[in-house]
């Protein structure tokens, strides 16, 4: 079973539950942000990295 995540894509079951170390935020794979070990959302990451993209390296993979 899948459900939405805020950033419109689908978090499937079974998928690491991520969430934004700054607010709380749930994100799904294709959305979290790591940066030095921890997750951000799209908009703590961009806050905290200053102008610019920001963009997801890609899905967060665990062996």
């Amino acid at each position: 079973m899948a459900s939405g995540c805020h950033c419109g894509s689908e978090r499937l079951q079974g998928a690491p539950d991520l969430g934004c170390l700054d607010c709380g935020a749930a994100c799904c794979p294709a959305c979290a942000v790591p940066l030095e070990s921890v997750v951000y959302c799209r908009g703590c990451a961009g806050a905290r990295l200053g102008p610019g993209p920001v963009r997801a390296g890609g899905p967060y993979g665990l062996p």
